[in-house]
């Protein structure tokens, strides 16, 4: 298993070394309709969630082997994903045997089936569930109901239920045109509840969306969210809740940049997963594998590589990530931190141009990683039991030892 160091139920990630997360990806099969999701129209048709109804789940036995496979690797933790998991006939099934490896389990969800008849919840939380990611888009019932098809006042019974037997948890909030301006009020909900780390998530044209060019009114100017996010990662912060900033250019959200995640720093966060998703029809060996990372600490995939075009918006470019997955427009080359930077969406640029990129005039890198997120260490305590000490996860005692 992984080395690490725990203390009252706190796992403190030693900054720069791999993560030890892998993910459990049961299926694209949701009854939700988030606005935004990155699986819309993913049948390429214009039903922007018919793939998703009449999408299937993986089977028990080939999510217990994946965890089999995560725990043989060396992973001491995972996260379960979908679609929307909860909906899983098997899941409690699948959790108890993830913990009978000794994994520790996070579920990702929107959290509208785990209370009711069948207490999903109780059963999970029997079943040796470590730890939850709850999607909070929205804390108003009309806008909530509106993003994701889903009753916010649901949501909060279960966040309330878990607070009164003082287990942490975690937020996911992905940001759009359509929820940027109440990121404040976001952020103070979660002051309120045993949320210990907040993961703002902003909006990429991944997928079908950019092949659709349906992004228009789904995807925020970095200009218009920055005000609002510096303000709900001040409150956050003063709470002692960790905040990660996932999936942007490193200069668009000046002095934010400690929180900044993108897929470069992906096999170095304790909360990103090392292994294979979206590989439905593919076995459980495979999915479990570890994804290789190349000498320069970038995987491969993401690689850097120089390039000399103009895009049909008249934008230069002088180099990308992948075969055009993230882009540098010319104003990037000689910036500081280009090497630890994702670049920019093709799809933001064309939206957007560049017109918002400040770039470094220096910045301290250790390998693809600005220093100082690796000296921010709230972003590296992770939860390690399901009872883990409330006041440890959210800063309010000092940090163990680095192991």
């Amino acid at each position: 298993m992984v080395s690490r160091v725990e203390c009252g139920g706190v796992y403190f990630h030693k900054p720069g070394m791999l993560s030890p997360r892998g993910i459990l990806d049961v299926g694209l099969k949701c009854a939700h309709s988030c606005r935004f999701c990155y699986y819309s129209f993913w049948d390429k048709s214009d039903d922007q969630f018919r793939a998703l109804r009449q999408a299937v789940f993986r089977t028990g036995e080939d999510c217990r082997g994946i965890l089999s496979g995560l725990a043989a690797q060396g992973l001491g933790f995972y996260d379960i994903t979908g679609g929307e998991p909860t909906l899983h006939p098997d899941l409690a099934g699948i959790v108890q045997h993830g913990t009978s490896l000794g994994l520790k389990s996070r579920l990702i969800t929107l959290g509208q089936f785990l209370l009711g008849p069948e207490n999903l919840l109780e059963r999970l939380l029997e079943s040796g569930l470590t730890d939850f990611l709850f999607s909070v888009h929205s804390i108003e019932a009309e806008s909530f109901k509106q993003f994701t098809g889903g009753s916010w006042e649901r949501l909060k019974q279960v966040m309330e239920s878990l607070d009164r037997k003082h287990f942490s948890y975690g937020a996911n909030t992905v940001i759009f045109e359509g929820n940027y301006e109440r990121l404040p009020d976001i952020a103070r909900e979660s002051t309120r509840h045993h949320v210990y780390v907040h993961n703002f998530i902003i909006f990429n044209a991944y997928h079908e969306w950019n092949s659709t060019h349906r992004v228009a009114g789904v995807q925020a100017r970095f200009a218009d969210i920055a005000p609002r996010l510096e303000k709900a990662v001040a409150i956050l912060e003063a709470s002692g809740i960790a905040v990660n900033i996932r999936y942007v250019p490193l200069c668009v959200f000046p002095g934010l940049e400690k929180h900044v995640v993108g897929v470069l720093g992906l096999p170095y966060d304790p909360f990103e997963w090392r292994n294979r998703a979206c590989n439905y029809d593919k076995d459980p060996a495979y999915c479990s594998e570890i994804l290789p990372l190349a000498a320069s600490g970038v995987r491969e995939q993401f690689a850097f590589a120089p390039l000399s075009e103009t895009t049909a918006a008249g934008v230069e470019l002088m180099g990308m990530r992948g075969d055009h997955f993230k882009l540098f427009p010319d104003v990037c080359r000689d910036c500081a931190a280009r090497p630890a930077c994702d670049g920019v969406a093709p799809s933001y640029l064309k939206c957007h141009g560049t017109g918002e990129l400040r770039p470094f005039a220096q910045a301290v890198l250790d390998g693809p990683l600005l220093r100082s997120r690796l000296d921010y260490g709230a972003a590296h305590r992770v939860k390690a039991e399901p009872y883990a000490d409330h006041l440890a996860l959210r800063g309010r005692v000092a940090d163990a030892p680095h192991g």
